[in-house]
This record gives structure tokens, C-alpha cells and sequence, in this order.
């Protein structure tokens, strides 16, 4: 039986679907025990913001500054700025915090999720964080360091925690595709590939389509999420019959219940979900460089589970077609481990019932708990 008044949790997590979707798959978990859940992230008009008031989750914004893997000079002006900035996010967040009172902080990482955490740390709440990646992120690595409780998805994760898998969103389950296809305008016999162009580096994915357009409306009905302002590039072709565009995919479960093939980059949450729908799939990790490498690592996951992994690279636009049509004859993904029952939110209400604040603590010299952090 849940407490109506157990108390409130802060989620943060934020700039990419990959830090918020699966937050949003918790906090019905949280829900159900009792809990209120609240929301911070970035200033303005952030993905988070918009998911978090979709959700109808109260939402605070603080000031963010991301980190640029990059060397040019627009770049280390960014990073020399972030000392300043994230003292000032701190400060705020702690001054949030107070107010609001958390029982604890659920971090899904990412450089939205910093200050958060870091300001929990100050008011002795609390943190528990999730990774989705082979490795743990900057942001969880330091929430780590600072004595989170630390959950992760991958299977062969190379950091200490408690596996549980990836939290999924229940709404992306029990989906017809012929309902999906009906909402989403559709009325072909043809196999349908699912381009999700709209995450990161989705210029190289929408630039795929384009170039080898002909070719894949002869063969294939295109559902393509371009990502928002770019649709420039493709809007020549919107009177195609074997071809529709969107700027966002507002409900994601319509367009994977459609598809026969999935076209994605290789991040983390579309992995697990797109596995856990046991659709057939192609991954297009992002290259190490533009990225920490994890996509890369993400997508050797997918391929032990039935997908088709296509390289960044020279031979890319010879590869292209033939890896959607062999992925059409290949059997579906099988299930990468998931969150399932609450684990995740039972785990951490036991945390909370129990009072603990801070998971990793030595013994100090007068024999007394010291946390690491």
C-alpha cells in the first residue's frame, strides 16, 4: 500500500530524449509508492521543459552550460566559462532545493543534471543516478564520486552498480500497426523503414535519405523524422506517395508500431526500446569524436541482440541499401534487459524508508561514518 504523503523526489536529466524518456518511464513507479515527483532542468525552452509540462510534472529551470568535446576556439570559449556558470547553477539549485525539501534526487545524467547534484550534495540529500552507457557519463561519474547510488542498463557495464536495465515509457507497448498506420495517414502494401533523423547527428541521417531517395521509395515506404527545421532538405519530395516527413514524432510508439525496419543513431534509450518492440533495426552509432565513443559501444549491444550495425564512413552510401534490405530478412531483435515491476523505484524507496544519504562511506579515524563525497 503506497503513502500518500511519502514525500517529494527531484528528476533531472536533460538536452537529449536519452536523459529525460526515461525518468518519464519512472516517475509513475514513484507515483504508485506515494511520492511527488518535480522536475529540474534547463532554462528556457529545453526538450525537458517541454516533456516535463507535457507530463503535467511541476518544473523548475536553472541556468546550464554544456561541456564541448572540442578544441576549436568557439569551443574553449564555452568551456572557460563553466567554472563560473555552474557555481552559479549550484548556488540556485541549492536555493531550489530548500525550498521544495526532497526526500531524494533521481539523476539520469547529463550536464543538465550536474548542478542538481551537486546541490543535493550540499543539502545532505539523498542522490541516486542512472547510466544507460557501457561507461558511466561526466555527470554520473562525479555523482558517483559524490556517493550516488548508481543503476545501470547495460549488461556489461564497466563500472560498479546495480543492474536493472533501462526504464521504458509503458505507453510505447501494445500498440496494432494497422491503427498506427491509419493515425499516421499510411495506406501501403510496401515494407516501411522508420528513419529517426531527429536526435543527434541527424543531418547525416537525413542526408542519407535524400541521396538515395529514388531508390528507397521504389522499394520502401519512408517514415522520416527529420528533427525540428529539417525539413528543408527534403520538402522537394512531399507529394511522394511512398514517402511522409515530420518535423517530431509526438507519439514515438505510433511510429515503431508502423515500421518493418528502424533506421537510428545508436543512442542508449532508442536501443533498449527499440529492442524491447523486438523491431528490426539498423544502428548508425555516432563516431567517437563527435561523441564519447558510447554510441559505438551501444551498438555492438544491439547487434548481439539481432540488429544491423552500419559504420560512419566512406563506404556508407554503398551500404546503405543492401543493410535495410538485409535487415528485412533477418529475424526481429530479441529483448535487451529492462526495468521491469518498479525495481529501480522500489530500491530506492527502501533507501529513502531506511534513511540513508549517501551509499559509498569510510570509517573515520574516531571510528564514526564519514561520506567519500
Amino acid at each position: 500500500m503506497s503513502n500518500n504523503n511519502a514525500g517529494t523526489i527531484v528528476f533531472t536529466g536533460g538536452g537529449t530524449g536519452g536523459h529525460i524518456y526515461p525518468n518519464l518511464a519512472l516517475i509513475p513507479e514513484f507515483e504508485k509508492r506515494g511520492y511527488k515527483a518535480v522536475y529540474i532542468g534547463g532554462e528556457g525552452k529545453t526538450m525537458e521543459r517541454s516533456l516535463a509540462r507535457e507530463n503535467k510534472l511541476k518544473y523548475y529551470g536553472i541556468p546550464v552550460i554544456k561541456l564541448v568535446r572540442s578544441l576549436s576556439p568557439s569551443a574553449m570559449a564555452n568551456n572557460v566559462k563553466i567554472p563560473i556558470a555552474l557555481n552559479r547553477a549550484v548556488k540556485q539549485t541549492k536555493e531550489l532545493l530548500d525550498k521544495i525539501k526532497p526526500v531524494a534526487v533521481f539523476s539520469k545524467g547529463g550536464f543538465v543534471s550536474l548542478p542538481v547534484v551537486l546541490a543535493a550534495k550540499k543539502c545532505d540529500i539523498p542522490v541516486f543516478a542512472h547510466e544507460s552507457d557501457l561507461t558511466l557519463g561526466l555527470a554520473n561519474k562525479i555523482a558517483k564520486k559524490c556517493g550516488a547510488t548508481v543503476f545501470k542498463a547495460n549488461p556489461h557495464a564497466k563500472f560498479d552498480g546495480i543492474q536493472t536495465g533501462m526504464p521504458l515509457r509503458a505507453t510505447l507497448f501494445g500498440r496494432k500497426k494497422s491503427e498506427a498506420k491509419q493515425k499516421l495517414g499510411i495506406s501501403t502494401s510496401k515494407k516501411i523503414v522508420l528513419v529517426l533523423g531527429g536526435s543527434s547527428g541527424a543531418q547525416f541521417l537525413n542526408a542519407a535519405v535524400r541521396d538515395n531517395f529514388d531508390k528507397l521509395t521504389e522499394n520502401y515506404f519512408i517514415l522520416h523524422v527529420t528533427g525540428k527545421n529539417n525539413k528543408d532538405g527534403v520538402k522537394a519530395a512531399a507529394n511522394n506517395r511512398s514517402y511522409a516527413v515530420f518535423d517530431y514524432a509526438d507519439d514515438i510508439a505510433d511510429f515503431y508500431a508502423a515500421s518493418d525496419v528502424v533506421l537510428s543513431r545508436a543512442g542508449a534509450t532508442a536501443v533498449y526500446e527499440i529492442s524491447a518492440l523486438k523491431k528490426r533495426a539498423v544502428f548508425v552509432p555516432l563516431p567517437k569524436g563527435v561523441s564519447r565513443g558510447d554510441q559505438i559501444y551501444n551498438a555492438r549491444l544491439a547487434e548481439e541482440y539481432g540488429a544491423t550495425t552500419l559504420c560512419q564512413n566512406e563506404q556508407f552510401s554503398d551500404n546503405f541499401l543492401s543493410a535495410i534490405e538485409k535487415t528485412l530478412q533477418n529475424p526481429p531483435m530479441r529483448a535487451i534487459s529492462c526495468d521491469s515491476n518498479g525495481k529501480i523505484a522500489e530500491f530506492v524507496c527502501d533507501s529513502i524508508r531506511r534513511g540513508e544519504k549517501c551509499k559509498d562511506k569510510k570509517p573515520s579515524r574516531n571510528g564514526s561514518q564519514l561520506s567519500s563525497c
